[in-house]
């Protein structure tokens, strides 16, 4: 399964209510339907416990945890928050070099952590801090073998590397499992993703594609999306018939629109959750006709993942605040009320291996001011913006999307920011900026892997740049195309990806 990077961001459609076509969930009744039924309850209800077990051996547990709050007082699941809070501020102190300097040198003391209102004299982690100071970010006593490396190119386009361990990753899926419960999926249940993968699918390793049969997993690849690749796709769905989506939104937007003009292809899961870029009301619409049944709006990235997720109700974002802990600030650092955008600071309750204390991801955010219906206590995000991906369109109609180029650029860390401009099909313009200090990068093994994802007739320029501007939303794009995509005969992709500004 995809490392969440992550990754997400969403923007809060005004369709409150969903009402299918047809019934979103079709079981099929024939002989054929029904073994097939019943080989995937046996690997979801015995051969995948098994595996979990294995795999993620704290994660039952944990979302046990997780289950005995969900529709707990306010107030439990606050002062649980504040516990953990407290916790992991005392940890860092004590174990991790960087925030024992930190606090040191603004006099700060963890037991004088006693509120939210306490929290906000702690300085701002922000990227630019976790490039230059990783080593000092990780706990000193934690076996540094154990840790599992892991990076975002960030929809800012500045590549950042951190890592975790086996127990955030097994709390991170007992995160996700808690939330898949709200839309009523299952763990195993048989899941179909959109999503991006560095190679092509069809060149996964047998220990890869076993990995896939256990977990009921079929995946398209969606830094490489053409028309065949789709076709086959929905037509493996189609018969399959899969529970789960989870998919880019920009990406199923692409698929949903080419499933509208093949009705006999039909694709029926029970629910669809949607990441990594905008989800526009226009988009969530043409998904759902496509699907007939409901899209939930997904927040995470590959540092924090599982931060915020709609519930049936769809009124807002639940903050999963049990295990984060989210702000919303101005630009002089204090809290805004509800309905006002302001800048998001993350907190991880639970990665001890290298704490994130109100860390600013760059995007900006909005509190609801009113509750949610569902019952759950988890405080509501109203909207989020950022994180909007334009796909670059290949001569050969080929769609690439735009988390596909932070890839690139997850193993230089030379380069601190770019931006892939697109003005014409066959021109292609990268801007980068390099990091302080720098003034090499490994240029010829980024035009090769730029040449082998466009192919020889495209032509490159890479110029390094002292800044990269940013446009009146302030949000860094760290991909612009102009080029019409070739199935989108109304309006180029590109124009709707554009980010929301507050």
């Amino acid at each position: 399964m995809h490392r969440d990077k992550s990754v997400d961001i969403l923007e809060q459609g005004s369709n409150d209510s969903f009402e299918p076509r047809e019934e979103p969930w079709e079981v099929d009744t024939t002989a054929r339907g029904r073994l097939m039924e019943m080989r995937s309850d046996f690997i979801r209800l015995v051969v995948f416990p098994i595996l979990r077990k294995r795999w993620h051996p704290g994660s039952r547990r944990y979302l046990k945890q997780l289950q005995e709050y969900e529709f707990a007082a306010v107030k439990d699941v606050q002062a649980v928050q504040l516990a953990r809070l407290r916790s992991i501020v005392r940890y860092a102190t004590e174990h991790v070099p960087y925030y024992r300097d930190l606090f040191r040198n603004h006099d700060i003391r963890p037991e004088q952590i006693q509120s939210p209102e306490d929290f906000l004299r702690v300085p701002v982690l922000t990227k630019a801090t976790l490039q230059e100071r990783l080593p000092e970010l990780v706990a000193e006593e934690r076996d540094r073998r154990q840790g599992r490396a892991n990076a975002s190119g960030g929809s800012t386009g500045k590549p950042v590397q951190f890592f975790q361990d086996d127990e955030y990753w097994d709390r991170a899926y007992a995160n996700q499992w808690f939330v898949d419960g709200w839309w009523g999926i299952r763990p195993g249940d048989r899941t179909a993703w959109v999503w991006g993968a560095d190679r092509d699918i069809p060149d996964q390793s047998w220990r890869e594609r076993l990995y896939g049969a256990i977990s009921q997993v079929r995946m398209c690849n969606a830094f490489a999306l053409t028309e065949p690749q789709m076709d086959g796709f929905a037509k493996m769905l189609a018969v399959w018939k899969p529970r789960y989506v989870i998919a880019y939104a920009s990406a199923l937007e692409v698929f949903a629109k080419f499933l509208l003009e093949r009705p006999q292809l039909r694709v029926r899961p029970r629910a669809i959750k949607t990441t990594a870029d905008v989800l526009s009301k226009g988009r969530r619409e043409i998904i759902e006709r496509a699907f007939g049944c409901p899209v939930y709006n997904f927040y995470g990235s590959r540092e924090i993942n599982n931060l915020a997720a709609e519930c049936p109700a769809r009124k807002g974002l639940h903050v999963n605040s049990l295990t984060r802990y989210i702000e919303i600030v101005d630009d002089a650092g204090k809290p805004v009320p509800p309905g006002v955008p302001g800048r998001l600071l993350l907190t991880d309750l639970t990665n001890y291996f290298q704490p994130f204390l109100r860390y600013e991801i760059e995007d900006i955010g909005s509190w609801k001011k009113e509750g949610c219906s569902c019952g759950r206590p988890f405080p509501l995000l109203e909207q989020v913006w950022g994180r909007s991906s334009d796909f670059i369109v290949a001569p050969e109609g080929k769609l690439i999307h735009s988390v596909f180029f932070t890839h690139l650029f997850y193993d230089m860390p030379e380069i601190a920011l770019f931006q892939i401009n697109q003005k014409e099909l066959r021109e292609i313009d990268v801007y980068l900026v390099l990091r302080p200090d720098v003034n090499t990068y490994p240029a010829e093994l980024l035009r090769q892997r730029l040449q082998n994802a466009f192919g020889p007739s495209v032509h490159f320029t890479v110029q390094l740049v002292s800044e990269i501007r940013r446009p009146p939303s302030g949000k860094h794009r760290f991909t612009v195309s102009r080029v019409r995509a070739p199935w989108d005969q109304s309006k180029a992709l590109a124009d709707e990806n554009g980010v929301a500004a507050p």
